[in-house]
């Protein structure tokens, strides 16, 4: 049988949006997994309405509850299909278009392990059978079938409870809101992922968020198509001297701490503007020093050949990588480039993306660079000096200076304009203001135009990465 494992919560998330939007990728058979159960509403009552009602009409979520579990009559029905898994026989075979018949009797005998020895082992199999047989088919649609999620409102029975330890082995993300003031139900998760109680939350608001008569069904459909691009032409670099075979299939991705480990010293950013601190502006040189924190990334076709590059800023410990997304939009495997090692690491972990703001966000699994921290002060002012690191035209990691020439809104969107000088391969790179903190990122540029380029405001950058952030 297929080896399938998961690694649980690679990272810690906060808020409820943050897991609607990220993306679990799957590498030679292991899941990244998430299992977060909170006490209490995970984000304010009228965020978390907002938010899980849009993904639930984007079809990006299913919401589960008591209405979709078998009565006894219905269970009974699986009588036969308990019979013969215990016999080593496939329990049901038309779901084999959802989840594979090895992935399912991986995830039913983990199951079955985990019962006590007072269970009735094929009634207690018949109403799992039953439950995942009505549930499979909300999950695995069209839309979700590569990272299906669901979310549980409310208090779980014991018949809930199973079916929702059950799901993970099956690839499935899952978020439990319960209220406030009780004991976890899922103690590996909770352990691991820690609980979050808020002071508020009744089963009241709960069982009006989504009741359980009006739950939104998560029917097929088509997959989205990524929006069409008008991408800025990058220029074809030469794939960097770090070997890198080619041939006829893709060769695996492999996600590799960077060895030898880099160990970097740079200084951490002073407060920003609005909180008393006597310390002065940070000089250039100490500026340039963040540029550890700054990436090349390279965007591979099929064959592990560059197809354009451009450069990330570390966003949040664990790898977590800022970038444009007209960078990265157009690959799935990309090559990042860290600054004080040779070594070029590869990833394929698009986490999030979001065409209209032009950012996205990449994991490198391992990689253990300082982040360069989100400003958080007063309203940046026109005038005040700034700072640019970035991989222009494949040069990597050079930095330049300027200041803020304006502020402007382009598509509802929040953007900076500086006169540090830039050019194709520096979208995505850090704009920083005088005390190392990340102010914007770098997104373009005018051609015909002398020093007058743009970067996605930190406001915007917050808003896009809440949940991914430690503040």
């Amino acid at each position: 049988m297929t080896s399938f494992s998961i690694r649980l919560n690679p990272m810690q998330l906060s808020q409820l949006g943050a897991f609607l939007n990220i993306h679990g990728r799957m590498h030679n058979n292991q899941k990244d997994l998430y299992f977060l159960e909170w006490l209490g509403l995970p984000e304010a009552a009228d965020t978390l309405k907002h938010t899980l009602s849009a993904a639930i009409q984007r079809q990006t979520v299913c919401c589960l509850g008591a209405h979709l579990l078998p009565n006894a009559a219905q269970a009974a029905g699986y009588s036969a299909a308990a019979q013969a898994f215990l016999q080593g026989k496939p329990p049901l075979p038309h779901l084999s278009g959802m989840v594979s018949e090895a992935q399912l009797s991986f995830a039913l005998q983990h199951t079955q392990s985990t019962l006590p020895p007072s269970a009735s082992r094929p009634d207690t199999l018949a109403r799992l059978l039953c439950a995942l047989d009505a549930v499979l088919p909300q999950l695995f649609t069209a839309q979700m079938s590569d990272a299906p999620k669901c979310v549980w409102l409310g208090e779980p029975d014991g018949d809930a409870q199973l079916l929702l330890s059950t799901l993970p082995y099956l690839g499935c993300d899952i978020a439990v809101v319960r209220p406030a003031g009780k004991q976890p139900l899922f103690a590996e998760a909770a352990a691991r992922q820690g609980v979050t109680d808020a002071a508020f939350c009744a089963q009241a608001f709960l069982s009006a968020l989504v009741p359980p008569t009006a739950a939104a069904p998560c029917t097929a459909a088509a997959p989205s198509a990524r929006p069409a691009l008008k991408l800025p032409p990058h220029p074809r670099r030469t794939p960097s001297p770090a070997p890198r075979a080619a041939s006829p299939a893709p060769p695996p991705i492999a996600s590799a701490a960077p060895k030898p480990r880099v160990s970097i010293q740079r200084p951490t950013a002073v407060p920003p503007a609005g909180q008393t601190t006597a310390r002065a502006p940070l000089d250039y040189e100490t500026l340039a020093g963040f540029s550890t924190s700054v990436v090349m990334i390279d965007v591979l076709d099929d064959f592990g050949e560059v197809q354009s590059s451009g450069s990330g800023v570390v966003l949040a410990a664990g790898g977590i990588i800022m970038t444009n997304f007209h960078v990265v939009g157009r690959g799935n495997r990309y090559a990042v480039h860290l600054e004080n090692s040779d070594a070029v690491f590869e990833t394929d972990q698009l986490l999030k993306y979001h065409p209209d703001f032009d950012l996205a966000l990449l994991r490198l699994s391992g990689c253990n660079v300082p982040p360069i921290p989100l400003y958080q002060g007063a309203a940046l002012v026109r005038g005040q000096s700034v700072f640019a690191i970035g991989s222009p035209l494949g040069l990597f990691n050079s930095v330049s200076d300027g200041i803020i020439s304006g502020f402007r809104e382009i598509e509802h969107k929040k953007m900076i304009q500086f006169t540090a000088p830039t050019s194709a391969g520096s979208s995505g790179g850090a704009l920083l203001d005088r005390y190392g903190n990340l102010i914007g990122i770098v997104t373009s540029g005018f051609r015909d135009a002398q020093n007058i380029n743009l970067a996605v405001s930190y406001e915007v950058i917050r808003q896009f990465a809440r949940g991914f952030l430690s503040e």
